[in-house]
Formats: structure tokens, sequence, C-alpha cells
């Protein structure tokens, strides 16, 4: 690790952009709000097309996909949190800290016990 060379302002400018696709500002848009928003659309049609069947196979695919897509986020939240993490490590001169925070960049917030 004693070969990295890290610009630590730009990394927080992408980090920053990213954040604010996966959380917002105040971590309820992004897409964390889309992914809220998803559901109640689904929901709302659902409803809408008074079809039992229709509305039976909205619920099954929300079912399916609902955890697959809060994995992307939570995914996503790890990623962002992991490369800062090993960024202030890093700039801290702990590049041993710097290493295992970089080695959980993939690892869910539960997985991370967070």
């Amino acid at each position: 690790m004693s070969g990295w060379d890290l610009n630590p302002a730009e990394i927080n400018t992408v980090l920053q952009a990213v954040g604010e696709h996966v959380g917002g500002e105040d971590g309820t848009g992004g897409l964390v709000g889309l992914l809220d928003d998803f559901g109640t659309h689904v929901e709302e049609a659902g409803t809408a097309c008074a079809s039992g069947p229709i509305g039976m196979a909205l619920g099954e695919f929300m079912d399916e996909y609902t955890d697959k897509l809060k994995g992307m986020v939570d995914k996503s939240v790890s990623a962002v949190t992991g490369c800062s993490d090993a960024t202030m490590f890093y700039v801290n001169g702990n590049l041993e800290m710097a290493a295992e925070a970089q080695r959980g960049v993939n690892q869910s917030p539960e997985e991370l016990g967070l």
C-alpha cells in the first residue's frame, strides 16, 4: 500500500457527487428517494388497474425485486463510506487501516455491522 498516491480533494469531489446520486444531501433523495417513490408508484398502479391478476403480478414483482434494489443502494452506500474511510486513513498516515477500509467497500452495511 505504500505505492498509493491519492488526491484527497479530488476523491472528496467524486464522493460528494456519488453521494448525491445515492442519497441526496439529507439521505432521502437520490436512489434512496427513488426507491421509496418506486414502491409507492407500483402500489398505486396495482390499485388503479383494478385487476386482481395484474395487482398480484405487481405484488410478486415487488416481492422479487425490492430486496435487490435495496441491496444496490446498500452497496453504493458501502462503497462511498469505504472509499471515504480509506482516504481519511490514508491522509492520517494509517495505510494499514486504509487498506482494511478499502477491502470492505463491497460489503453491505449489515455485513460491516452498521
